[in-house]
Protein backbone atom coordinates (compact mmCIF):
# COMPACT_ATOMS: atom_id res chain seq x y z
CA UNK A 1 0.00 0.00 0.00
CA UNK A 2 2.76 2.80 0.79
CA UNK A 3 4.47 1.73 -2.44
CA UNK A 4 0.90 2.69 -4.05
CA UNK A 5 1.17 5.83 -2.31
CA UNK A 6 4.55 6.84 -3.16
CA UNK A 7 4.26 5.91 -6.73
CA UNK A 8 0.90 8.15 -7.07
CA UNK A 9 2.63 10.88 -5.79
CA UNK A 10 5.62 10.28 -7.68
CA UNK A 11 3.51 10.19 -10.85
CA UNK A 12 1.88 13.17 -10.10
CA UNK A 13 4.82 15.32 -9.42
CA UNK A 14 6.43 14.35 -12.73
CA UNK A 15 2.93 14.95 -14.32
CA UNK A 16 2.42 18.70 -13.47
CA UNK A 17 6.43 18.78 -13.45
CA UNK A 18 6.43 18.23 -17.35
CA UNK A 19 3.12 20.16 -17.89
CA UNK A 20 4.14 22.90 -20.44
CA UNK A 21 1.57 26.06 -20.18
CA UNK A 22 2.22 27.66 -23.24
CA UNK A 23 -0.52 30.49 -22.90
CA UNK A 24 0.04 33.84 -22.16
CA UNK A 25 -2.31 35.00 -19.27
CA UNK A 26 -5.42 37.09 -20.51
CA UNK A 27 -5.56 38.91 -18.16
CA UNK A 28 -2.00 40.07 -18.28
CA UNK A 29 -2.77 41.36 -21.53
CA UNK A 30 -5.58 42.97 -20.99
CA UNK A 31 -4.28 45.03 -17.96
CA UNK A 32 -1.20 45.84 -20.44
CA UNK A 33 -3.55 46.69 -23.26
CA UNK A 34 -5.23 48.97 -20.87
CA UNK A 35 -2.30 50.61 -19.89
CA UNK A 36 -1.16 51.55 -23.65
CA UNK A 37 -4.75 52.82 -24.26
CA UNK A 38 -3.91 55.52 -21.16
CA UNK A 39 -0.70 56.09 -22.13
CA UNK A 40 -1.39 56.49 -25.66
CA UNK A 41 -4.77 58.77 -24.87
CA UNK A 42 -2.09 60.88 -22.86
CA UNK A 43 -0.83 62.16 -26.03
CA UNK A 44 -1.45 65.29 -27.84
CA UNK A 45 -2.15 63.77 -31.41
CA UNK A 46 -4.47 60.88 -30.09
CA UNK A 47 -8.49 61.52 -28.84
CA UNK A 48 -9.30 58.18 -28.54
CA UNK A 49 -7.96 54.11 -28.89
CA UNK A 50 -10.47 51.60 -28.58
CA UNK A 51 -9.07 47.91 -28.20
CA UNK A 52 -10.67 44.80 -28.81
CA UNK A 53 -9.06 41.04 -28.21
CA UNK A 54 -10.27 37.72 -27.99
CA UNK A 55 -7.81 34.58 -26.25
CA UNK A 56 -9.44 32.10 -28.44
CA UNK A 57 -8.60 33.78 -31.97
CA UNK A 58 -5.78 35.46 -31.36
CA UNK A 59 -6.93 38.60 -32.64
CA UNK A 60 -6.00 41.99 -30.78
CA UNK A 61 -8.22 45.10 -32.81
CA UNK A 62 -6.97 48.66 -32.17
CA UNK A 63 -8.27 51.68 -33.53
CA UNK A 64 -6.23 54.88 -32.97
CA UNK A 65 -8.39 58.47 -33.15
CA UNK A 66 -6.19 61.06 -34.25
CA UNK A 67 -7.42 64.94 -34.71
CA UNK A 68 -6.28 65.22 -37.63
CA UNK A 69 -3.97 62.96 -40.47
CA UNK A 70 -0.37 62.36 -39.24
CA UNK A 71 2.71 62.32 -41.20
CA UNK A 72 4.14 60.19 -38.61
CA UNK A 73 1.31 57.62 -38.11
CA UNK A 74 4.00 54.65 -38.14
CA UNK A 75 5.66 56.24 -35.20
CA UNK A 76 2.66 55.68 -33.47
CA UNK A 77 1.58 52.43 -34.21
CA UNK A 78 5.20 51.47 -32.74
CA UNK A 79 4.86 53.65 -29.44
CA UNK A 80 1.71 51.70 -28.85
CA UNK A 81 3.31 48.32 -29.48
CA UNK A 82 5.96 49.22 -27.39
CA UNK A 83 3.58 50.27 -24.38
CA UNK A 84 1.55 46.51 -25.00
CA UNK A 85 5.00 44.99 -24.86
CA UNK A 86 6.11 46.18 -21.49
CA UNK A 87 3.37 44.36 -19.23
CA UNK A 88 3.89 41.33 -21.33
CA UNK A 89 6.38 39.07 -19.80
CA UNK A 90 6.96 36.84 -22.04
CA UNK A 91 7.34 38.00 -25.42
CA UNK A 92 7.91 35.18 -27.62
CA UNK A 93 4.78 33.69 -26.58
CA UNK A 94 3.38 36.62 -27.23
CA UNK A 95 4.29 37.43 -30.50
CA UNK A 96 3.49 33.41 -31.59
CA UNK A 97 -0.05 33.75 -29.72
CA UNK A 98 -1.18 36.54 -31.16
CA UNK A 99 -1.74 38.76 -34.50
CA UNK A 100 -2.18 42.66 -33.64
CA UNK A 101 -3.99 44.94 -36.33
CA UNK A 102 -4.15 48.98 -36.02
CA UNK A 103 -5.69 50.93 -37.64
CA UNK A 104 -5.63 54.72 -37.35
CA UNK A 105 -8.49 56.82 -38.29
CA UNK A 106 -8.61 60.84 -38.91
CA UNK A 107 -11.33 62.55 -36.99
CA UNK A 108 -11.67 65.41 -39.21
CA UNK A 109 -12.26 63.64 -42.34
CA UNK A 110 -12.95 60.37 -41.08
CA UNK A 111 -10.41 58.80 -42.83
CA UNK A 112 -8.66 55.69 -42.15
CA UNK A 113 -4.52 56.34 -42.14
Amino acid sequence: MRYLIVSIILFSLITVGCNNNNEIDFNQLVDSLVKAEKTMNSKELVTTTATSSSSSDGMINIRIMVDDRLTNAKELVFDFFDEIERGITDLNLFRKSYQINFDIKSEKDGDII
